[in-house]
């Protein structure tokens, strides 16, 4: 999603838009905010939309608006605000903002003592108070390729301005002497981070008899949807959370986790809560760095064009094709070279879904379930 800037001839109010004022110029990343202003019942109003050209800065001053990349998910909140904390504890700056972090503002707020935050909107006299408006992925190039070789996102940004971070926050821990319930967090955005339901369901038939289990699932997630339709229906409590807020409450209160790459499995990082990390197509080396509370069952799966973990985040279409490295049998040098990366259609590879979910990739399909079951034995024990 481009950044744009726009003003409108009325004021318009909306919860998720916080109330913007008639004829002042603002500036944005949000998709949502974007298509609305252009419906045809805001063409009647529109002063202006236009796309917006990101400048790189020559000179880091006192005063840092940071803008983050559109649309992140959780798990890359977190990691810009481990970021943002180590930017604050370390550079001693007069002012410090953050901007287009969505529906994540509340996370700045109670885990990273954010001062300025502008959810998804910033307007020029709010700019102006800042000296310079640093975006991450202009600024540092190695946040540019995060969706096809996936990095370290708070470790680039400190390594960037000579910093130190850490994976975690300071958190009151409840002790545990005995793990009496194992909570599961099979879904993540995408099937190549999504836990194989053959996985869930031998999972379920180990801890059911030893321990309480709850599965975590999302009530906005297609994969969600269709994992909880096709596993085994008895032997553990479902859990939806209604919100994120919500989400991150409940991992505060688990006893013992079993992650796949998603939002929960950061949260859990930075919170030191106990379980492990089952490795897909993203290094725990990445995920999991100076964390030691969490264990990581490695993923060494091997093919002609791919060996795991390869970074990717999510599938692809690449010349109407859609599918991984291995899947669609090219090696991952073949897509850094490209010139615009925009030619790998995400749009495209949301449509199929579903089918690599019933149809897992090799790196999924290779999982150890006996590794895995034989780790949570240990844990457990």
């Amino acid at each position: 999603m481009p950044y744009f800037s726009f003003s409108i001839k009325e004021n318009l109010n909306s919860i998720e838009f916080e109330n913007v004022k008639q004829n002042i110029t603002y500036f944005s990343k949000n998709t949502k905010l974007w298509k609305l202003l252009h419906s045809k019942k805001m063409k009647q109003i529109i002063n202006f939309i236009q796309f917006e050209n990101r400048i790189k800065i020559s000179i880091l001053k006192k005063k840092i608006l940071f803008c983050v990349p559109p649309s992140i998910g959780l798990g890359d909140a977190i990691e810009y605000g481990l970021a943002i904390n180590s930017i604050k504890k370390n550079l001693f700056l007069k002012k410090i903002g953050i901007a287009f972090v969505g529906d994540y503002a509340f996370l700045f707020k109670r885990f990273f003592s954010a001062d300025y935050i502008y959810p998804h909107i910033i307007s020029d006299q709010e700019i102006k108070e800042y000296d310079n408006v640093f975006h991450f992925t202009l600024e540092i190039e190695e946040l540019k390729k995060q969706k096809i070789a996936r990095s370290n996102i708070a470790e680039q940004i400190s390594n960037y301005f000579n910093i130190p971070f850490k994976n975690s926050i300071n958190f009151s821990k409840k002790k545990i002497s005995k793990i009496k319930t194992v909570s599961l967090f099979p879904i993540s955005k995408s099937p190549i981070r999504t836990m194989p339901i053959n996985l869930i369901n031998e999972l379920i038939l180990f801890l059911k008899n030893r321990v309480n289990v709850e599965i975590y699932f999302n009530k906005n997630s297609e994969i969600s949807h269709y994992i909880e339709n096709n596993i085994i229906k008895e032997g553990y409590k479902k859990i939806n959370p209604v919100d994120c807020p919500t989400l991150i409450k409940q991992i505060e209160n688990i006893e013992y986790g079993i992650f796949v790459d998603s939002g929960p499995l950061h949260v859990a990082k930075i919170l030191e809560k106990k379980g492990i990390f089952i490795e897909t197509s993203v290094s725990n080396n990445i995920l999991l760095k100076n964390s030691n509370m969490i264990k990581s069952i490695m993923n060494d799966y091997k093919s002609s064009f791919c060996k795991a973990p390869c970074g990717l985040i999510d599938t692809f279409s690449y010349k109407n094709r859609v599918g991984c490295y291995d899947t669609l049998e090219i090696k991952q040098k073949e897509v850094l070279n490209l010139s615009n990366f925009n030619v790998l259609k995400r749009g495209q590879a949301k449509k199929n879904i579903l089918f690599y979910i019933s149809n897992p990739v090799g790196c999924i399909k290779k999982l150890s379930i006996r590794r895995i079951i034989k780790q949570i034995e240990e844990d457990l024990s």
